[in-house]
């Protein structure tokens, strides 16, 4: 199987996918708005962007199964899997505000061998395959050398259902307030490709699915970046939490804010 092929294959749909997401947000109208939760919007847009990549995926790997959000295809186990997010940041997107993603990944069983992200409003494309680099429009990324939360740029996300331990990390993150600066931007894939970019110095969040992250933390981890999940293990795809970071700083992130030790 040829990655690199694939993944410019794959570039090619993202950009499609969001070049309809984005002529879409224009025209999308209120009664077009469905809930799927308190905060968790989906819209006619969602489901038909995904049906475009899972039929666009299907042609270039027809062996491969399907890891979907709004679940416009049944999951069933196979050695290959691409796991889609057809619009991450739907809470901006319905409410006319940036930014949001077309999100792409393919696991070769439990391990991811391709990741792409494409931000439709700012034209940046994020990839990386398992060659082992990261690139943001042609462009190699590296993260940053930030070792201290001290003027750290800390990015963060709060989950729909927020439950006493994400509770306990708002708070203890509220004592950094002085010492560093937060954002919230809403698109989880995007925000972890930021620390790939070296943008911003680290990123959790609780409450993720492996749509949301999987793409971005490969290609954070091919830019030199690490993550984890709360317990500093490697169950972040599928475990619902995330602390990604340039690395230097992830200990302090861990100890200060995660742990709160």
């Amino acid at each position: 199987m040829d990655v690199e092929k694939i993944c410019n294959d794959v570039k090619l749909l993202a950009r499609a996918t969001g070049e309809y997401l984005k002529a879409g947000q224009a025209t999308l109208r209120k009664k077009d708005i469905e809930l799927k939760g308190t905060r968790n919007y989906v819209t006619y847009i969602d489901k038909e962007a995904e049906q475009r990549l899972v039929e666009g995926l299907g042609k270039l790997l027809p062996e491969a199964g399907f890891l979907t959000e709004e679940n416009t295809v049944e999951f069933i186990q196979k050695e290959f899997t691409w796991v889609i997010d057809p619009l991450d940041g739907t809470t901006n997107y319905v409410h006319g505000d940036t930014p949001y993603s077309v999100s792409i990944a393919l696991m070769s069983g439990r391990k991811v061998i391709l990741g792409v992200v494409f931000d439709p409003v700012a034209d940046q494309m994020f990839y990386a395959t398992e060659s082992g680099k990261a690139f943001l429009n042609g462009i190699s990324l590296q993260v940053s050398t930030q070792a201290t939360l001290v003027n750290g740029y800390i990015g963060f996300g709060i989950p729909y259902n927020l439950d006493k331990k994400g509770e306990q990390i708002l708070q203890q993150a509220m004592k950094q307030f002085r010492n560093c600066s937060f954002r919230i931007k809403g698109s989880a894939a995007l925000e972890i490709c930021y620390v790939a970019a070296g943008i911003s110095d680290t990123y959790f969040h609780s409450g993720l699915s492996p749509w949301d992250v999987a793409a971005g933390a490969f290609i954070l981890e091919c830019a030199g970046g690490k993550c984890t999940d709360f317990t500093g293990g490697d169950h972040y795809i599928f475990g619902k939490e995330m602390v990604a970071s340039n690395g230097a700083i992830h200990q302090e992130i861990m100890e200060s804010i995660i742990q709160g030790t």
